[in-house]
Order: C-alpha cells, then sequence, then structure tokens
C-alpha cells in the first residue's frame, strides 16, 4: 500500500477574504527574511515572514470590497506588482510604511479574471495587460511607461473573453501566448501585431501555465479536461496529450521550477501533482475546504523546504505551504 499524501508543512490562516493571487517576495541577499505575499478577493494584500510564520504588513491596494487582487508578481524585495480587477496595474515600493504606488497601468474596459504578465526581453520589460475590452491584450514599454500596441483578434465573437496571457521564449524571440475563453491559443509576434501560430483544445479555458527549457504548456478547463501543449521553432502550438481528472474545473496551474512536476488547483479544493515525463498524477493533496484559487512555487531554498516550497491559496481563506517531492 502506497503511503498517504503529507500535510503541509504550514497553514497562514486569518486573511482578511478569499485568497486568490500569491507571489514568493525575492530576500534581501543581507537578510534572511523569506516573504510570501497573498492578494484576497475584498483588495487587501498581506505580506507573511514564512520563517516566522507571521503577518508583517496588511493594506488595501484596491478602491473597493470588489476590488479582487488577481495578480501579484515579484522580481526585487523592494517592489510589489498588483493587477486588481476593474483598475489596473500598480508597482508598490516596499521600502515605504506603508508601501506607496510607484506607476500605474490602467485597464481599458477589462472586466474579466485574466492576468498580467511581465518579461524582461534582453534588457527591455515588457508587461502585457488584458484589454482593451473583453478581446484584447495591450502590451506595455514598463520603463518608458508607454503602450506598444493592442492585439486584437479579427474574429473576436469566436472567441470570447481573454482569459490569460503568457510570455514564451520560441526561436530566440519573446512572443505572447494569449488564451481565450473559446479555447484557443494564440501565439502572438507584438511587433507586428499578428498570430504567429494557434491551436484550439477544449472549450472554457480558465488557466495557462508555460515553462521555456521544457518548452511545457498545461491549459486548465471548466470541465474535467486539462491539455499539455507544446510551442515548437517552427511557431506552430501542438496539444501533445489529454488528461482527464476526476472532478470538473481548474482555477490555476504552475509548473515547479525546474520543470519536472506541475501542479493544479481545483474547485474540488484538491491539488493535484504531476509528472511532467509521464504526465500522470503522481499526488493529489487534500487540505483546504473550498476552491484553489492560486499556486506560487519560490524559486530558491525556503527555511520550511530543502529546495522550492509550494504555496495554495484558497476561498477559504487560508493558506498551505507543502514541501513534496523536492
Amino acid at each position: 500500500m502506497s503511503a498517504p499524501p503529507p500535510d503541509p508543512v504550514f497553514v497562514f490562516r486569518g486573511a482578511c477574504g478569499p485568497v486568490t493571487s500569491l507571489t514568493f517576495i525575492e530576500p534581501y541577499h543581507d537578510q534572511n527574511v523569506q516573504m510570501l505575499a497573498a492578494g484576497t478577493q475584498n483588495g487587501y494584500v498581506l505580506i507573511w515572514d514564512v520563517q516566522m510564520k507571521c503577518l508583517l504588513l496588511k493594506w488595501s491596494a484596491g478602491a473597493g470590497e470588489s476590488s479582487t487582487i488577481q495578480w501579484l508578481y515579484n522580481e526585487t524585495p523592494k517592489h510589489l506588482w498588483t493587477q486588481v480587477r476593474y483598475e489596473g496595474v500598480k508597482i508598490w515600493d516596499m521600502t515605504a510604511h506603508p508601501p506607496v504606488v510607484m506607476a500605474e497601468f490602467s485597464l481599458e474596459g477589462y472586466l474579466g479574471f485574466g492576468q498580467s504578465e511581465v518579461s524582461v526581453n534582453y534588457g527591455r520589460k515588457l508587461l502585457s495587460i488584458p484589454g482593451p475590452g473583453q478581446e484584447g491584450v495591450s502590451v506595455w514599454d514598463v520603463k518608458k511607461r508607454y503602450k506598444i500596441c493592442s492585439l486584437l483578434p479579427a474574429e473576436t465573437k469566436r472567441r470570447g473573453s481573454l482569459m490569460q496571457t503568457r510570455w514564451v521564449d520560441v526561436a530566440g524571440q519573446v512572443r505572447l501566448v494569449a488564451v481565450y475563453e473559446s479555447g484557443h491559443l494564440s501565439l502572438w509576434d507584438w511587433k507586428t501585431s499578428t498570430i504567429s501560430g494557434e491551436c484550439q483544445v477544449g472549450e472554457n479555458t480558465i488557466c495557462f501555465t508555460y515553462h521555456n527549457t521544457r518548452r511545457l504548456g498545461i491549459v486548465g478547463t471548466t470541465s474535467e479536461k486539462v491539455y499539455i501543449v507544446t510551442i515548437n521553432d517552427d511557431l506552430a502550438i501542438n496539444t501533445i496529450q489529454e488528461i482527464t481528472i476526476t472532478n470538473p474545473g481548474l482555477s490555476c496551474c504552475v509548473v515547479r521550477p525546474d520543470g519536472k512536476l506541475y501542479v493544479t488547483g481545483g474547485w474540488d479544493s484538491r491539488i493535484r501533482i504531476f509528472s511532467s515525463r509521464e504526465h500522470k498524477p503522481i499526488a493529489v493533496l487534500q487540505y483546504h475546504k473550498k476552491t484553489v484559487e492560486c499556486l506560487a512555487y519560490s524559486v530558491w531554498d525556503v527555511n520550511l523546504s530543502t529546495g522550492c516550497l509550494l504555496a495554495a491559496g484558497s476561498s477559504d481563506k487560508s493558506i498551505s505551504l507543502w514541501n513534496i517531492f523536492t
């Protein structure tokens, strides 16, 4: 008989609302403070000390109770990026107490739950933001603070709303994958505002992530289907496998930094871990009572683990930390 799945190594409780986004914060080189940032459905950002297991900071990043924090991003301990539903992207100065906004990038009529994404392209930092409208995505030059282009598919009604974007490295160039409600995955050349490659998986896609080194893409939907895709040097997007899970509906997915595992968070409150080589489930983690809304891996060793630490945020207002298969 196989051993039962492990319990979380720790659980942060008491968030002021359902946890909708997570990111580990890069630590200062001269400090041992390891932090996790969480965004909530009612617009708050909470910073937890992972080592000391305590809440360090909490502030409202939105304009109201419906200001869901849909996305968090961190690349330096001094700055934290947030995307607030209906409002846009803000860059926060974390050296101020409380944090203050350094820069803002507004949404253009987008009402969905798609997330922004940052890419550094040969020193040029690019930001993708959902909108204009429900089908478009805008590309911004972060340093110069101007919008480079808006990417709008020709047949918008066939695609439905934009659900997710991801920057990918293909054939030595950075391109943008846009995932639509219809199941279309479009590989955009943002320099020419044209689609370089495309495929369609099942309808009602929800989440998408991609690992550049492994050329591994994971697509989650409202059904029991999970699709595995890859992008070739000829810019073709191909579905290489279709996985069926027990219960329908995925909210989030993430690939471990080394690319050996990928993880999904489900409407059924389960966290499923898959092998990237065989695409078979190797563990189902059960702790949460409601939907697992967001997942994040650390990209460095954290005090509670040897290797990457997995964090999962849920609608039950808790965050579980897992050290598994490291």
